[in-house]
């Protein structure tokens, strides 16, 4: 095998393991996504279980937290 056939291959690998990187990325940034929905229609259906407003407001603030947080990770593991 001659020096360009091994660049190449070596090539071929790198390109091979990233793909596969990038794949778990996503699935991890869709997992992330599918958790923030989930998060998201709780929210919905508690607020519209007339909770006092100190409820929702901690609820708020609690799926806001979470959110950012979740946000965070995704722009990170982008970056």
């Amino acid at each position: 095998m001659s020096e360009f056939d091994d660049w190449v291959a070596d090539l071929k690998q790198k390109r091979d393991e990233l793909k596969v990187k990038l794949h778990l990325a996503s699935k991890d940034a869709e997992d992330e996504w599918d958790n923030l929905v989930s998060d998201w229609d709780k929210f919905v259906r508690e607020t519209q279980l007339d909770k006092s407003a100190e409820e929702v407001g901690e609820a708020a603030k609690e799926l806001g937290l979470r959110m950012k947080a979740a946000f965070d990770r995704m722009k990170q593991a982008k970056d």
